[in-house]
């Protein structure tokens, strides 16, 4: 199971980065590269909180006794 979240971490941190560069790359820093109504920025809010998520939980694994 440890190893699920772990990739499940990888994989979304990636596209979450991924995700950002694009942005950048077509907005620029000035234009607001992450103004929450683009829907591509909660995408990247999204995909990160899943990352924290699994993370922890690969950090933390729970002891089912």
């Amino acid at each position: 199971m440890e190893k699920f979240m772990l990739l499940v971490a990888i994989i979304s941190f990636g596209l979450a980065i991924a995700i950002f560069i694009a942005n950048i790359l077509n907005y620029g820093l000035k234009g607001d590269v992450l103004s929450i109504k683009r829907k591509s920025s909660k995408w990247i809010v999204d995909l990160f909180l899943i990352y924290m998520v699994s993370f922890s939980s690969f950090s933390f694994p729970l002891e089912l006794v």
